[in-house]
């Protein structure tokens, strides 16, 4: 679909009229209409949809059937046709009101293909805000920054709302609405430079200060405001703003700061920042060429004008070309989608540099096996042809075929001088000898050039043009990255297709009646095929070959197969998944085909390095290689960095070669390991927090496993960040196998994790499933962990009734154990649980009698560590109920016992505890000083529930003391300091809200009176 700022793959058939002089329409915002400056009524939703949709098309017909289906979201009621007459006949009433009563239109007029809208670009606030931002992009790089500021400035005021704000929740128009909110940001970006380099600092501040506040995870905006900051003498600001944007990026992402960031920070401890590279592009995920000039008659001033290939025009002069090869397959043509990769390949700035030396352009199109390199290389060959009148050459270099060895160059070279033109007898012997007579036989010349399924870079670096007219796209399993750096190469993957794409594809080949008629059978195939293009191409080719056969049916047998690769299958080698998946495989040595084969037992989503060393039982570097070249042939594929996945369909593939070429025994021994890996880190990681004095040991790990041993609290943190999925998939892993031993040790380390986020619902899954997995082991110590943990989650949910079970179930268990330390060690700690949980339900009295238990017990031990929790709850118990001197005095006991055992973060729990006791007793500032130090602790173990109640306390403290302002301060860094989703998780917040709440309510009665 056409841009609104006017851009296409294509020129209009038909040329784009005025239609109307005066018209103008407006879309950034709430659809606007006027005519000669006076606003005019666009009618109703239905009439502004269809203005809209009609506008997307850019000059283009749109068919009826096509607009029923865009504007009823693809369910239009019987009566959508009449009523979609009525509308247009109401629409040219607004936008013709001068033709009332004519059949002959000027702007929303009938062909045959249907409704068009004839609306010249310069009519659309959409082309006038494009243009001008580009205006505003040139004069920053020319370094007129004044003018680029009022640019900006003059682009930005055409926004009144968000893009096509009429038309939002309709599919139709999301595309374009992205592409135009990107737009917005890059001119924000770019308006945050501009007032950099005019100097106005504090405006620059505020700007980027926006960008942060609305993009938290876009670096350009955080350059911006680190730089400005600096610039305007807030320099330790600027290092606290870095150190903000970097915890951020890792809470977020599990990612470091990018390298612009990185020697921006450095910048500023030097005194010295890098120069500033304003932005000058669009952004990220805006991959939409700018408009190019129209083929206009050349000033003597230009002698080059961009085209849609973003290359120069032939210049005057050149030698005639000997021949015109023109070698392209035929395209495909059902071909569907690619459009964002299109819009790159054309952009018309697309580096290298077009007036450099040796400047041809060179496009690595790369992707997995079957996700449509060659056709989509093809069809853009096909979309450009035209602008290299000199020839087209293509060649198939075999470098993935089950029987065809990889093509020599020399050979491929020989082809390609005998098509140009040159006498064979002319072609040297020598390879060297050919690449140069090849370059110098397309100087001077605008030839395309594909090189289709390369191997490596040795077959394809030879074959390269040096003139600057071409543009050679080369496809290929491997990444190719030689070319990359050392040719300037650049590199446009192919990712699997959005399912709107994908759903494309099956409807160019089917038939959008077909896929209408049965929408969730068509949905259920994209999914079922993972949205790879050979396998949907491969269903839609059976379906065609069965016209009568139901859509059902085909997703019934994609289900029903014993794998979706049996239901793919076809006779011929080149369409067949299993076997194009297979030529990559064999390429491979037998180390890396056999940890491909590996990856198949992993659940997923995706592994880490050190986790597939684990899988395989290899040391760390061995197993980074191994990935390595399993990404180079697109085997597997690497969505963040240190990250590695498997489509589906490959997953299913190396699920199918594990069986034939791996034992039972091997499968298990590898399963064992990789949940042991997860097991083992998550135990380390736990312990490092240090929340569980003498954790259970989990044993010795599966020989060959190598678990990680994160370094500190902010590791640990980012581990169960980025491993949350993968753990509860591993643990389902486990459960679903009854490998009971597995489902406790993972058990215990989800449990951790879930209970710190306070995702307690999802934690008494966990523990059920571990408590049915110690009945089936006989184990009564684990059933009576199980059960007293289920007992706090229930109790932490308000589910007073089946905590308080779950808790004496688990206390008589070791009531009925046999003797011993470790016996009573566990009935201290479900003695203490009970007391925490009675506190929970507010039954006080109670809690503390189940403490004071807790703490009879503990002393039995003769260990202190075991007194130290128990401590903790009596001296809690003892301030709620009203007796603080005593809460002070086992407070401090419970500190003393802590310091000598170095347990940080439970004597920083007593610090809070003794807070709240000498808070009782009006000893406020030693309240401060306790709460403080208590948060120091759990500000460094990334504890943010702890934080959050800890600011609370301080908040609290505060406001007893009549600090009015320190006590909004320190809530207000409560909220700030939980980030992301858990500013509606934690349940401490709602407190600190409600305390906010009631201050402002406050103050405002008092200014009111």
């Amino acid at each position: 679909m056409a841009g609104l700022d006017g851009t296409r793959d294509e020129p209009s058939a038909v040329p784009v009229t005025a239609g109307e002089r005066g018209l103008r329409v407006a879309v950034l915002g709430p659809l606007v209409v006027r005519r000669d400056g006076v606003p005019v009524d666009p009618g109703r939703r239905g009439q502004r949809l269809l203005l809209i949709r009609l506008l997307l098309a850019d000059g283009h017909a749109v068919a009826p059937e096509t607009l029923c289906e865009d504007l009823w979201r693809g369910r239009p009621p019987a009566a959508a046709m009449p009523s979609l007459y009525a509308q247009v006949s109401r629409v040219r009433g607004v936008l013709e009101q001068r033709r009332r009563g004519s059949r002959d239109f000027e702007v929303l007029v009938t062909e045959p293909a249907g409704y068009a809208l004839r609306i010249p670009p310069g009519a659309r606030d959409t082309v006038c805000f494009t243009e001008a931002l580009t205006r505003a992009r040139r004069d920053l790089a020319a370094s007129r920054a004044a003018d680029a500021l009022r640019g900006v400035e003059e682009a930005l005021g055409m926004w009144r709302g968000a893009a096509l704000a009429d038309a939002v929740g309709h599919p139709f128009a999301r595309p374009e609405a992205a592409r135009l909110e990107d737009l917005r940001l890059g001119a924000a970006e770019l308006r945050a430079a501009a007032l950099l380099l005019t100097g106005q600092l504090p405006r620059a501040v505020t700007a980027a200060e926006r960008l942060t506040g609305r993009h938290p995870l876009r670096e350009t905006g955080w350059a911006l405001l680190l730089r400005a900051l600096y610039l305007a003498g807030r320099g330790p600001e600027a290092l606290r703003r870095y150190e903000e944007v970097r915890r951020h990026l890792a809470d977020a992402l599990g990612l470091d700061p990018g390298p612009e960031l990185r020697a921006l920070h450095d910048g500023i401890l030097r005194n010295d920042l890098p120069p500033l590279t304003p932005p000058d592009s669009p952004p990220a995920g805006d991959s939409t060429p700018q408009p190019s000039l129209p083929p206009t008659t050349q000033s003597a001033q230009h002698t080059e004008r961009p085209t849609l290939a973003g290359l120069p025009a032939p210049r005057e002069g050149r030698p005639a070309p000997l021949c015109r090869p023109a070698q392209l397959p035929d395209d495909l043509k059902v071909f569907a989608g690619r459009e964002t990769e299109s819009a790159w390949l054309s952009a018309p700035g697309l580096p290298p540099d077009r007036d450099g030396p040796g400047a041809a352009r060179v496009v690595l199109i790369g992707g997995s096996a079957g996700v449509g390199k060659t056709a989509f290389a093809v069809h853009h060959a096909h979309q450009v042809a035209r602008h290299f009148p000199d020839g087209r050459l293509f060649v198939d270099l075999c470098g993935f075929h089950p029987h065809t060895p990889p093509l020599d160059p020399a050979a491929v070279l020989h082809g390609f001088l005998t098509a140009l033109g040159v006498p064979a007898q002319r072609v040297p012997e020598d390879t060297a000898a050919r690449t140069a007579l090849f370059r110098s036989t397309l100087a001077g010349r605008r030839v395309l050039v594909v090189l289709d399924n390369a191997r490596d870079e040795e077959q394809v670096r030879p074959l390269l043009p040096n003139g600057p007219g071409c543009l050679t796209l080369v496809t290929s399993r491997s990444r190719l990255t030689g070319l990359v750096a050392g040719e300037g190469a650049r590199p446009l993957p192919l990712a699997l297709p959005p399912e709107s794409e994908a759903y494309e594809i099956l409807a160019r080949r089917l038939g959008p009646a077909r896929l209408r008629a049965e929408p969730e059978a068509a949905a259920a195939i994209v999914r079922l095929c993972g949205r790879l293009p050979l396998a949907l191409a491969v269903i839609a080719a059976r379906a065609v070959l069965n016209p009568t056969f139901p859509l059902s049916a085909v997703a019934d047998e994609l289900r029903e197969t014993g794998g979706r690769l049996d239901a793919l299958t076809t006779l011929d080698a080149g369409t067949d998944p299993r076997t194009v998946f297979s030529w990559s495989y064999r390429a491979l040595d037998e180390p890396a085909t056999r940890l491909f084969r590996l990856l198949a037992l992993h659940p997923g989503p995706d592994i880490t390095v050190p986790a597939a060393a684990s899988l395989a039982a290899l040391p760390v570097a061995r197993a980074r290689r191994l990935l390595t070249e399993l990404a180079q042939v697109r085997l597997v594929e690497q969505p963040a960095p240190g990250r590695y996945a498997l489509h589906d369909l490959l997953r299913e593939y190396a699920a199918g070669l594990i069986h034939e070429a791996d034992t039972g025994a091997e499968r298990d021994a590898a399963t064992a390991r990789v949940l042991d890996h997860y097991a083992f880190t998550g135990h380390a990681g736990n312990r490092l927090l240090n929340h569980e004095p003498r954790p259970v040991d989990p044993g010795p790990p599966t020989p060959g496993t190598v678990p990680e041993r994160p370094r500190d609290p902010g590791e640990v943190a980012r581990w169960f960040t980025a491993e949350q999925l993968v753990l509860t998939r591993v643990f389902q892993t486990a459960v679903a196998r009854r490998l009971d031993r597995h489902v406790i040790t993972l058990g215990r380390v989800l449990k951790e994790h879930l209970n710190r986020h306070e995702r307690w619902s999802e934690g008494v899954e966990v523990l059920t499933s571990a408590l049915a997995a110690a009945r089936r082991l006989g184990d009564r110590d684990e059933q009576g962990r199980c059960l007293r943990m289920l007992g706090v989650m229930h109790g932490e949910m308000g589910h007073g009734d089946e905590a308080v079970i779950h808790l004496d179930r688990a206390a008589a268990l070791f009531d009925d154990a046999p003797g011993g330390l470790d016996t009573l060690i566990e009935r201290v700690r479900t003695q203490y649980a009970a007391s925490y949980v009675l506190g929970l339900l507010g039954r006080d009295a109670e809690a503390l009698e189940r403490a004071e238990r807790a703490l009879e017990l503990a002393r039995g031990t003769g260990d202190p560590l075991w007194m130290s929790d128990p401590l903790t709850a009596v001296a809690k118990f003892h301030t709620l109920l009203g007796r603080p001197e005593q809460g002070i005095a086992y407070s401090e006991e419970a500190i003393s016992v802590f310091q000598g055992l170095n347990a940080p973060w439970r004597e920083a729990m007593c610090w809070n505890n003794l807070g709240r006791a000498y808070g009782a007793v009006g000893r406020h500032r030693q309240a401060l000083a306790s709460h403080r130090r208590a948060l120091t602790v759990f500000e460094e173990g990334h504890d943010r529930k702890h934080v959050i109640r800890s600011l609370t306390c301080i908040g609290d403290t505060h406001l007893a003391m009549g600090d009015r302002s320190a006590a909004r301060a320190a809530w207000t860094r409560a909220l700030e300091g939980a980030d992301g989703p858990e500013k509606d998780t934690f349940e401490g917040l709602k407190d600190v809200r409600a305390r906010l709440t009631a201050l402002d309510t406050e103050a405002a009665g008092a200014a009111h009176v």
